[in-house]
């Protein structure tokens, strides 16, 4: 009798024991279902861009870029997104972005030269790369760099997702063929960035300064009579039904854009959605670089084809830009004046040397 009454007191505390931990386990597990529903609560992120809804960038890039990242999150983010202008000017976006009025936006160096000071002059200096692809990914890999990324981004509240270097800029007239330095002399030509500035008005020509968005308006009604561009800029803004000839091979300096993110709103984010969108921001400006080589080519074909004269350098002729390309960079440089510019300048010429 008094082992059974000992066997049954060990028995209750035992189930008392199991009972406690179980408690204690079915606790952790609610707060752990807890911990992970809150980690999935849904987030939205507001996505302002200047280009138009049938622009390029949207259907090959921004939306592809949407899209990736509500995959890979299992619809965890979501956007707002805002084309065309919708919440402010192309030229007000860094300042947007930085305030967060936008979380992601669309960015364009050449407007901020005093808030982008490497980046706004980097990609101008000509003959630093010859195809789009090399131009973006060295580009991409330098803006996440020191000092860059601190004096570029960071300086601004923002931070890099995604970049393009567009493929080197050519010359486009409505009414003369350009093949040499000499013959830009007198013209009117719309350019964008300090040191192209500086470079049209060593030619003795005027530069004239309008947004993207004003493009086709300002050449139509003759603000400018050439443009410094690449073709599938060109093509985007709808330029090539008014021009008449253009050049191939010139390398008339670059143009650099991409995405940045707020970066307060980049580090309140969840682990995991950061790292989200810096992958999706990598192999897009991947792809897109290659993208960008290919529509190249389509798209001077089509001009071509529609009557426009695009006009192959020969190498003599290339030679004398590159000469006036060397001392345009030698004056830019001693004016500017900027360790960190020339340091950016010596790695990129270093980077590219890996995507050729």
């Amino acid at each position: 009798m008094r082992r059974r009454y000992w066997l049954g007191l060990k028995l209750f505390f035992l189930l008392t024991i199991i009972t406690a931990c179980s408690g204690e386990n079915s606790g952790e597990t609610g707060n752990d279902s807890a911990k992970a529903e809150e980690e999935k609560e849904k987030i939205t992120l507001k996505f302002a861009v200047s280009q138009s809804e049938s622009h390029d960038l949207n259907a090959g890039t921004f939306t592809p870029f949407m899209e990736k990242v509500t995959e890979l999150s299992e619809g965890q983010v979501e956007f707002e997104f805002y084309p065309a202008e919708q919440l402010g000017k192309a030229g007000d976006l860094l300042e947007l972005t930085s305030d967060g009025v936008t979380d992601i936006g669309f960015y364009f160096p050449p407007y901020y030269p005093s808030k982008m000071p490497i980046t706004s002059a980097l990609i101008q200096i000509p003959g630093l790369y010859s195809t789009a692809y090399e131009g973006t990914m060295t580009y991409h890999e330098l803006s996440k760099q020191s000092p860059v990324l601190e004096t570029d981004f960071l300086n601004n509240g923002v931070r890099p997702i995604l970049a393009i270097a567009a493929q080197p800029a050519e010359l486009w007239t409505k009414g003369k063929e350009i093949r040499v330095p000499s013959d830009i002399k007198g013209m009117k030509v719309r350019v964008s960035g300090e040191l192209t500035n500086k470079a049209i008005v060593a030619l003795d020509a005027s530069p004239v300064n309008i947004t993207l968005p004003e493009l086709y308006e300002g050449l139509e009604r003759d603000v400018y009579d050439s443009i410094n561009l690449n073709a599938v800029s060109m093509s985007d803004y709808g330029l090539g039904e008014l021009i008449k000839y253009g050049t191939n091979g010139l390398g008339f300096g670059g143009v650099a854009v991409g995405l940045i993110i707020n970066e307060k709103v980049f580090q309140d984010l969840p682990e995991n959605i950061q790292k989200i969108l810096v992958q999706v921001g990598d192999e897009l400006t991947e792809s897109v670089g290659h993208r960008y080589d290919d529509n190249s080519e389509r798209i001077i074909q089509e001009f071509r084809d529609n009557g426009v004269n695009v006009y192959e350098l020969s190498e003599s002729e290339k030679a004398e830009w590159k000469k006036f390309y060397v001392e345009i960079e030698e004056s830019f440089l001693s004016e500017q004046n900027s360790p960190d510019l020339e340091k950016t300048l010596d790695a990129f010429r270093e980077v590219v040397k890996k995507y050729n």
